[in-house]
């Protein structure tokens, strides 16, 4: 019978799993608005500024406000985790119809991957200095196998210069989960949310008004789908479980779990296409690998 604790885990872990295909979903959701405005960076203003909304309007509750007094505790560079989010957005809506989804996650979860273990060795995480133990390692060789296994033939076709900026990203992403998760520890999963969206919003817009000025925005006409707006809000559901979770799972574990999510998500949403043994057993590797790299972890 499982302990508290050990039930708590394997509830996080699960949370994250379904989190990591709710960003499979986003990320094809803000492609496709991208591709219809002709600006993949005023959709990503759009995806980060819908979530930033929803934010506000979560922040009405008593006990969220009551939350964001403490937030001057927190050091302010522990507030830039929506800096690194919105760089994975806007590389993201550049990049994905470029290279394509999967080699887009390929790359991004590789740099994810290994900047997870440094962030946790270096204790940025709120649950503190993580060693980098046996079962750690083997399950992030096990997610670099998968990945690799994924993305064989993609990466002879791939730009280089946008894998090398992808995987960039995809490293901030862990530094992210971590600054989420240290507001998170001073204040509550709603707060951490919308500091992440109100830092990340700010960004993206000074991006905009950059490319602007150079009479860059070349959007024509606003699509009609309501669905092609839900990313924000789904990023928001992913912002405050990770941060819930970090604490818990520590960034690396985290960051297998979103990234099982990811590839189950990619899988059912590429249903209608077909898709292959070797996706299939690249995902049965990353499952292994989450579960491996819980081993031994204290509770």
């Amino acid at each position: 019978m499982l302990s508290e604790g050990s039930l708590r885990q394997e509830l996080l872990l699960l949370a994250a799993v379904v989190s990591g295909a709710l960003v499979a979903l986003q990320q094809r959701l803000n492609g496709d608005l991208g591709s219809d405005l002709h600006d993949p960076l005023l959709a990503a203003v759009v995806s980060f500024g819908g979530g930033l909304v929803l934010m506000c309007a979560l922040l009405l509750r008593p006990a969220a406000r009551a939350s964001l007094r403490c937030l001057r505790a927190v050091p302010w560079w522990s507030r830039l985790g929506g800096l690194c989010g919105a760089t994975l957005v806007a590389v993201g809506a550049v990049a994905a119809p470029e290279i394509g989804v999967a080699l887009f996650t390929v790359g991004m979860v590789s740099g994810a991957t290994v900047t997870a273990l440094v962030v946790d060795r270096a204790g940025l995480g709120p649950g503190g200095r993580r060693d980098l133990t046996t079962p750690r390692l083997v399950g992030a060789l096990l997610c670099f196998a998968a990945i690799a296994l994924s993305a064989r033939e993609g990466l002879r076709a791939a730009s280089l210069s946008l894998l090398v900026l992808v995987v960039a990203a995809g490293g901030l992403v862990s530094v992210q989960q971590a600054l989420n998760g240290r507001v998170r520890g001073a204040t509550d999963a709603t707060v951490a949310t919308f500091v992440n969206f109100v830092v990340g919003t700010t960004a993206l817009l000074a991006a905009l008004a950059v490319q602007a000025a150079a009479g860059r925005v070349h959007a024509v006409h606003w699509p009609s789908g309501f669905w092609l707006y839900l990313g924000g809000p789904l990023g928001c559901a992913f912002i405050a479980v990770a941060a819930v979770a970090v604490s818990v799972l520590g960034v690396l574990r985290l960051g297998l779990a979103v990234t099982a999510g990811q590839l189950l998500g990619g899988v059912l949403l590429d249903l209608h296409r077909g898709v292959s043994a070797v996706t299939l057993v690249a995902v049965a590797l990353t499952m292994v690998a989450v579960g491996v790299t819980g081993a031994g972890q204290r509770a």
